[in-house]
């Protein structure tokens, strides 16, 4: 395949009152139209009164999502082919300059769809670049790719169009679930040992781990996704505690965030997270079919927007979220014109209707006709544990 574009990072509010928010994260588990707002097409989140935070934009499930449609003569002459060339179980998702790459174990490789090209395709190659069983991906600041294989037991780097560089780790020595990249060092996680592996990028050689299987501070039991913030903090789900551990740089314990649960301020089965610009964790939970958003520093949960289902927004085991600042340009046309986006969220749902969803972060232009509220608790409420 050749070259398409290029990836970037993440955003929130200005630090929300730790007093809202038990109350937010209630009001945000369901979607509705804003305050003021007719049109119901527009679906924010957390619902009204509140000011809204987050609205959904739109969605990709595959070749007809991207590609302009084909003219009558070209369908007349070989058929519209478009409706096969679909995504099937996106697992992992990221974006570089223009193009959304889906790890897609369905496919056996990284589906890419290009926004700026409009088009849709793979990547990797049937040789040494081959993939077989992609779950995760990560992007350096450069373009590069890493893409975590838990069938080749290795995680594999290609160059910013989309050439095989080189594996890491050897075959069968690990089971890779997650990864992550800084400009020196790339962190795996590992299923088999429950443990961060960390590689020197320059050397190519493991420089330390740390974890073990346990339940107790810095003990794993399946790590999985992996993320960095500004710090060098690594932030990583600990997916059968329920739970996302904090570490530093050098993989000393700091803090967990969150506990197994059904309520909210729990996790039953997180998974993929991404860390925005403000110091804001977003975590997937498959169990919950939501995201949440949680203060690092405080480790309390401020809201979470979707909910299972299959309707504008809903997710169906989500599985990956991915916050990026520089692809606005591709999604301003679905922003309500009350409001203006600040940066785009991405979220993988292995089935469903929505495959890979865009919500959009957002603020009113006119901040007097959504004023910040303090509401009563949602009786109705729950951590996205609703059964409609």
């Amino acid at each position: 395949m050749t070259r398409m574009r290029k990836i970037p990072f993440a955003l929130l509010w200005a630090k929300t009152p730790l007093l809202l928010a038990a109350c937010a994260l209630l009001l945000s588990a369901c979607a509705a139209t804003a305050p003021g707002v007719d049109d119901e097409e527009f679906v924010f989140y957390p619902r009204p009164p509140q000011r809204p935070r987050v609205q959904y934009l739109t969605r990709y499930n595959g070749a007809r999502d991207v590609e302009p449609p084909q003219s009558a003569l070209v369908t007349f002459v070989a058929g519209d082919t478009s409706g096969d060339r679909m995504l099937r179980k996106p697992q992992s998702v990221a974006a570089y300059d223009g193009v959304i790459l889906v790890a897609d174990p369905g496919w056996d490789t990284v589906m890419a769809l290009d926004l700026e090209n409009e088009y849709f395709d793979s990547i990797g190659d049937k040789e040494a670049g081959k993939l077989r069983g992609t779950i995760a991906l990560a992007v350096d600041r450069d373009g590069n790719l890493f893409v975590a294989d838990s069938e080749r037991k290795q995680v594999v780097q290609f160059d910013s169009d989309y050439r095989y560089v080189r594996a890491w780790g050897s075959v069968d020595e690990y089971l890779p679930s997650g990864v992550a990249v800084d400009d020196d060092f790339l962190y795996m996680s590992d299923r088999r040992m429950h443990q961060v592996v960390v590689f020197n990028r320059s050397t190519g050689e493991v420089v330390r781990s740390f974890g073990e299987f346990g339940t107790g501070d810095g003990q794993f039991r399946t790590p999985t996704s992996i993320t960095i913030d500004e710090r060098g903090h690594l932030f990583v789900t600990d997916a059968l505690n329920g739970r996302v551990q904090e570490f530093d740089h050098d993989g000393n314990y700091i803090k967990s965030i969150g506990l197994l649960g059904d309520s909210p301020g729990t996790f039953a089965r997180p998974k993929g997270s991404a860390i925005d610009k403000d110091g804001h964790l977003y975590v997937v939970d498959a169990a919950f079919d939501n995201v949440q958003i949680w203060d690092r520093e405080s480790a309390q949960v401020l809201m979470a927007f979707g909910r299972g289902g299959r309707g504008p927004g809903d997710m169906y085991l989500p599985a990956s979220v991915f916050i990026t600042y520089d692809m606005n340009k591709y999604f301003e046309e679905y922003v309500h014109p009350d409001f203006e986006l600040e940066y785009v969220i991405l979220v993988a749902n292995n089935y469903g209707s929505n495959r890979v969803s865009a919500y959009g972060f957002v603020h009113p232009k006119d901040k007097s006709r959504f004023p910040e509220t303090k509401l009563p608790e949602d009786p109705d409420g729950g951590a996205g544990i609703e059964s409609d």
